[in-house]
């Protein structure tokens, strides 16, 4: 994490201000200048940085057990920072955070050493040592260890080593610290108050953290947005380095229209370090709730055989209405190098992989819960999409209809466009099949019903029907959309639009295509709100000439009881009528396929609809078009 790193110059300024931390590496520098790498298996593999630009650890340092060129690996891996001066020390530890980057193959081994020696094989045997197999968790762990031994010497060494282990991934270290640690020291290390929210009582909610050496036993919560502060005395038992997670005695009175600025702080008797005392957020109000649709991003690739159970979940999930689905491909014909190249940070882990939002992370297969986990979330604005051909290229806009006021946002819009059914030929397009044979258990498309079990390996798109929900562009190569696409400052009642040009690939088929609109939290890369549609507008005149055959036209208009939409069209076609409201909603949807040339008449009864002015979008054969309708 960025916040801790100290430079050089800061380094040894803290030192003279006698200040309590001793060293500090967040590794957001890019680089491990401050430790000496040692190879000790000889590999030609040792701890260098990664990157999730994910607002929460960004930076950090990784050391692999396997890797894609190389296969399976057998580490002994060291990093070693120092010399420091603990020399005027007296209570001192190290702390860290941990995590095993693929959670379905999480068993790394690690240790950490500090001694008066640089020296691995000296470090190697320090009584000064933490060691552990990491398995599986949530998120990235927190842990320490005591360096008080180590108290009054000048020149001190710590270290990392990732060894006795084979065969799983990576293990990520970040945000280490040497510090003195004060007798009582009460810290608010995190809020869990909702960002956005519906008009009503809020809780404040977050966790103090005891980064002392004693029990804590009492301490005072307060909480301001300006109107208070409102405090209370809390009784509770914390031991050294737990935690305590409030609700904190009186609420937020949230009322549409507002924006707070919420200032967190806990008071401890004795406190020595106020630097941790207070942690802040803000919260906004809509003035009603969006329809919320979540996007699930599956991580895939032909070259991975047991990523067939992440297409048959996508699948699963096609009768969701409010879950829009998207394979990243990886390694084989289909990949977006802007895609493939930074969904990583977002959805971390092997193949196959899923996320929901960029929030809910795990197997594919957990699509289903973490959408629900997702889906109730409020979002600040209602998103629609909409998309027009204009020569070679498709320009798709997205819409953000704001609920809520707020300013000093980070919102982005941004645009991805999919396509169904991609099917092509040679070797790199066969889907690798671990399900063959049934082995691993009965794998069956929901949609289609194709049995990946007796399939063989490898199979053919042209067997399954092809490859959907294929990623094949990001707006602008711009996977969180473009910068400056939502002002810092938006108001309820209010739209933003951005278009967005995409070159048409040449071989995209576009009536298979989906064009998707997200609004994303580029503070925190958070998915909030989307929208997808398979439609589109052709400006192109040569396919209206040679390939649209077909009319569209409505009557009476304006009209209060029932429209007559009338098609006409030249050639036997797939023919679909859709009514489009102005928030991009679908309100009246038809489809028919293989009808003979001829007229066609459809009967819309708006009667019910609200006033106002209506898309109808007819498209054949994959070609759309639309006329306006005007409801009184």
């Amino acid at each position: 994490m960025k916040k801790l790193l100290l430079s050089a110059g800061a380094f040894a300024l803290a030192i003279s201000a006698g200040a309590q931390t001793y060293f500090s590496d967040d590794f957001s520098s890019g680089n491990l200048n401050n430790w000496t790498l040692t190879d000790s298996d000889g590999d030609g593999e040792e701890w260098y940085i990664a990157n999730f630009n994910d607002g929460v650890q960004d930076e950090h340092a990784t050391s692999a057990s396997w890797t894609s060129g190389s296969g399976a690996l057998n580490p002994d891996n060291w990093m070693v920072a120092g010399p420091f001066d603990l020399s005027t020390a007296t209570t001192v530890t190290m702390t860290w955070k941990v995590y095993a980057q693929d959670q379905s193959w999480a068993d790394e081994y690690y240790s950490a050493y500090a001694g008066t020696s640089s020296s691995p094989a000296t470090l190697a045997s320090s009584p000064v040592s933490f060691s552990e197999t990491v398995g599986t968790s949530a998120a990235y762990m927190d842990r320490s260890l005591d360096l008080s031994s180590l108290a009054g010497q000048s020149a001190v060494y710590i270290a990392f080593r990732h060894h006795n282990c084979t065969d799983w991934f990576r293990i990520n270290i970040d945000d280490v610290v040497v510090k003195e640690v004060q007798p009582d020291d009460a810290a608010v290390s995190a809020l869990s108050i909702a960002p956005i929210v519906v008009a009503g009582n809020v809780n404040i909610t977050g966790t103090v953290t005891n980064e002392g050496s004693n029990t804590i036993n009492s301490f005072d919560l307060s909480w301001d947005d300006g109107s208070g502060p409102y405090t209370q005395t809390i009784t509770q038992t914390i031991a050294p380095g737990g935690t305590y997670n409030f609700t904190h005695g009186t609420q937020l009175a949230a009322a549409v229209g507002n924006q707070y600025n919420i200032d967190v702080c806990v008071t401890l008797a004795g406190d020595g370090n106020n630097t941790n005392d207070c942690m802040s957020t803000s919260v906004g109000v809509v003035s009603s709730v969006p329809t919320k649709r979540t996007v699930g991003e599956e991580k895939t690739g032909t070259w991975c055989g047991w990523c067939p159970r992440g297409a048959v979940a996508l699948a699963g999930m096609e009768s969701t209405p409010e879950f829009i689905g998207v394979a990243v491909h990886n390694g084989d014909p289909m990949v977006v190098s802007s895609y493939d190249g930074n969904i990583d940070t977002y959805v971390p882990g092997g193949y196959p992989g899923g996320g929901v939002d960029r929030v809910e992370v795990g197997d594919p297969s957990n699509f289903s819960t973490m959408h629900a986990a997702r889906v109730n979330e409020v979002a600040p604005a209602n998103v629609s999409v909409s998309a027009v051909q204009n020569g070679s290229n498709m320009e798709v806009t997205v819409t953000a209809n704001w609920v809520m006021t707020a300013s000093g946002v980070n919102y982005r819009l941004g645009a991805i466009i999919t396509e169904d059914d991609v099917i092509g030929t040679g070797a790199s397009w066969n889907q690798v099949n671990y399900y063959d044979g049934g082995g691993s258990g009965n794998l069956i498309d929901p949609v289609s019903g194709f049995a990946w079990h007796t399939a063989g390996d490898p199979v053919s798109p042209a067997d399954f029907g092809g490859y959907d929900h294929v990623a094949r562009a990001l707006g602008n190569n711009q996977i969180m959309g473009d910068a400056g696409s939502v002002p810092a400052s938006i108001t309820d009642g209010t739209s933003t639009s951005y278009t967005y040009t995409i070159p048409v690939g040449s071989n995209w088929e576009l009536g298979k295509c989906h064009f998707i609109g997200i609004l994303v939290d580029a503070s925190t890369g958070e998915i909030l709100n989307a929208a997808s549609t398979s439609n589109y507008t052709s400006n192109n005149s040569g396919i209206n000439e040679a390939e649209m055959n077909s009319s569209l036209s409505i009557y009476p208009n304006p009209v209060n009881d029932i429209a007559n939409i009338k098609v006409t069209i030249e050639e036997a076609a797939d023919v679909q009528i859709e009514v489009i409201n102005a928030l991009g909603q679908v309100v009246y949807s038809t489809a028919t396929n293989n009808l003979p040339a001829g007229e066609y008449f459809y009967k819309v009864d708006v009667a019910d609809f609200a006033a106002g002015i209506y898309t109808v979008r007819s498209t054949v054969n994959g070609v759309s078009q639309t006329s306006k309708l005007s409801v009184q």
